[in-house]
C-alpha cells in the first residue's frame, strides 16, 4: 500500500501528539506489598520447596478462607440476601474448591465438568453459566433442579432447555444473561438489554422454565464504575418488565481485581512501543536505563467497590423493585492470592542470564514478556530488583520469567517464587514439552501435603499402558 503525503503528515502529527501528551496513566512503581509478604514468610516457602521439590504450585488454604471472608463481609448488607458464587473457571483445583465450599460460598460453573465438580463437592447453590451449553450439560442441571439455576445465554438456549424440561417433566429456575453496548467484548454473551420485553413474554404460565433473575458480567475491573453504570441501565428496564413472580435476584457477575497484583512494563505502553519501533529502545526487553519501575494500575479495595455497588444496587434495583437478592461471581479475586509458583535455579549462563527448572507452560502462555510479576529469590532475597533475565526450562526463547529479580544474587540451587499465580494459571497451563508440575497444599495451620503429583508419562500417553499398568518396550 502506498503511503500518501496526507497519510505521512497525519501519522507524524499523531506521533508528535502522543509524545507531547502528559502522562495520565498509572503511576510508576513496584509491587512491594507482594514482595514484602513473600520475604516475611520465606522460611515456610523454602520448607515446601525442600520437602516436595520444584517446580510446584503451592496452594495456601488459609489465603482462600481469608479471601472468602473478606469478600463476603464487604458485600453484606442488612436486610438483603447476598450470595457469593466462586467462579470455578479461575481455578478448579479440588482442595481450593473444597475450601471455598467449606467457607460457605456457592458455585459458578461454566461447563458440565465444573457443574459435576460442584455437585460432588456438596455445593447447595450452583449457577450454570456460559454460552453454547450442550444438551448433556442442561440435562445434568435438570437432574438437580433444587440446587442448580441455569443462566441462559440466548433465546435458542431457552427453547432447548424448555424442550428438555418438558420431556423430563421437571421445572427449573433460570436467570438470563443480558448485555449492553457498554460491555464491549462481553457483548458476545447473553442477549441485548432491549430484548428484555420479549424475554419476559417467553415465560409460560405454569411452564417448566421459571424466570427468576438476570445476570451481567464485566471483567478486569479495578474500580466499581462499570457495575454502577450497568446497574443504572438495568434498573428502569427491570422495573418496566417483570416476570409473573417478580425478580428474585440480580447477578452482577465477577471481574473484581485483587489489589497489588500485577503491573505493566513501560516498554509495553504506546510510547514505549513507538520508541522500540523507531529504534530508540530495544525491541525485546527493557531499555538500558530501566530503573525497575513499572506502571502499577490503582485498584480500589474491595470494601470501597462493595460500598459503591451496594449503594447503586439499593438505588436502582431495590428501590423500584422491593427485596431482590444480590448474587456475585468472583473468581480471580479469590483464587489469585492462594497459589504461589516455586522454581529453582539450575543454570547460570552469564551474570545476567539464569535458567530455572520450570517453564512458562505452567502459566499457559508467555504473558510475562508483557506483564510484570515480582520474581523473588527466597534463598537470597533483596528489597530491590537486580537486573538480569530469568528463563525457564522450555526449548523456546519466549520461556521468560522476568527481566529482573528481587535477589541479592542468583546462584544454582536458589529457590525463586512468583507470588499470586492462582487465577487462570493451572486452568490455562499447557502440555508443552515439559510435564505439568505438582501441587502442594498448605493447610491453614501451616501443615504441608501433596495435593497432586506432577504429570506422569502414562497420564500423557495412556496408550503405552498395558492392562497390568506397565509400559511396553
Amino acid at each position: 500500500m502506498e503511503v500518501t503525503p496526507q497519510m505521512r503528515a497525519a501519522t507524524l502529527a499523531a506521533v508528535e501528539a502522543l509524545l507531547d501528551r502528559p502522562c495520565s496513566g498509572p503511576p510508576p512503581g513496584q509491587l512491594h506489598g507482594l514482595v514484602r509478604a513473600a520475604i516475611e514468610r520465606r522460611r515456610e516457602y523454602l520448607d515446601a520447596a525442600l520437602r516436595f521439590g520444584t517446580p510446584q504450585y503451592l496452594l495456601e488454604l488459609g489465603q482462600a478462607a481469608a479471601g472468602a471472608a473478606r469478600f463476603t463481609a464487604a458485600f453484606a448488607a442488612p436486610g438483603r440476601v447476598t450470595r457469593v458464587h466462586y467462579a470455578f473457571k479461575a481455578n478448579p483445583t479440588l482442595p481450593l474448591v473444597q475450601a471455598l465450599q467449606q467457607a460457605g460460598l456457592s458455585a459458578d460453573a461454566s461447563s458440565g465438568l465444573e457443574l459435576e465438580l460442584a455437585l460432588r463437592c456438596g455445593f447447595e447453590h450452583i449457577v450454570l453459566s456460559g454460552p453454547a451449553k450442550t444438551d448433556d450439560e442442561l440435562n445434568l442441571a435438570l437432574e438437580h433442579p433444587a440446587r442448580v439455576t441455569v443462566h441462559l445465554d440466548s433465546f435458542a438456549e431457552w427453547e432447548r432447555l424448555e424442550a428438555l424440561a418438558d420431556r423430563r417433566g421437571v421445572g427449573i429456575d433460570v436467570g438470563v444473561r443480558l448485555n449492553t453496548q457498554g460491555h464491549g467484548l462481553w457483548t458476545k454473551f447473553g442477549i441485548p438489554l432491549n430484548a428484555l420485553p420479549e424475554l419476559v413474554a417467553r415465560e409460560r404460565p405454569g411452564g417448566r422454565i421459571r424466570l427468576r433473575g438476570v445476570q451481567f458480567h464485566l471483567s478486569w475491573n479495578r474500580s466499581a464504575s462499570g457495575y454502577l453504570q450497568t446497574l443504572a441501565e438495568f434498573g428502569p428496564a427491570l422495573a418496566a418488565h417483570r416476570p409473573a413472580a417478580g425478580w428474585a435476584f440480580v447477578d452482577i457477575g465477577g471481574g473484581y481485581y485483587p489489589e497489588d497484583d500485577e503491573a505493566v512494563y513501560p516498554w509495553m505502553t504506546p510510547v514505549g512501543r513507538l520508541l522500540s519501533l523507531v529504534g530508540q529502545w530495544p525491541t525485546d526487553g527493557p531499555p538500558p536505563a530501566w530503573d525497575g519501575n513499572c506502571l502499577v494500575p490503582p485498584v480500589q479495595p474491595i470494601e470501597t467497590m462493595a460500598a459503591q455497588i451496594n449503594e447503586a444496587f439499593a438505588a436502582h434495583v431495590e428501590r423500584p423493585l422491593g427485596p431482590v437478592a444480590l448474587w456475585l461471581e468472583p473468581g480471580r479475586y479469590l483464587a489469585n492470592p492462594t497459589t504461589q509458583l516455586l522454581l529453582r535455579v539450575v543454570d547460570i549462563k552469564a551474570p545476567d542470564v539464569a535458567i530455572t527448572d520450570g517453564g512458562t507452560n505452567l502459566l499457559g502462555w508467555e504473558r510475562l514478556e508483557l506483564e510484570h510479576c515480582p520474581l523473588i529469590n527466597l534463598t537470597r532475597p533483596a528489597a530491590t530488583q537486580r537486573p538480569g533475565k530469568v528463563y525457564g526450562s522450555l526449548c523456546t526463547p519466549h520461556d521468560l520469567w522476568g527481566y529482573a529479580s528481587y535477589a541479592a544474587d542468583l546462584q544454582v540451587g536458589d529457590v525463586l517464587m512468583l507470588p499470586a499465580q492462582g487465577a487462570y494459571v493451572q486452568t490455562l497451563a499447557q502440555r508443552f514439552i515439559k510435564p505439568l508440575c505438582q501441587t502442594v497444599v498448605m493447610a491453614a495451620n501451616g501443615t504441608l501435603s501433596l495435593g497432586r503429583s506432577a504429570e506422569a508419562f502414562l497420564e500423557r500417553y495412556p496408550e503405552f499402558a498395558t492392562a497390568a499398568g506397565s509400559v511396553e518396550g
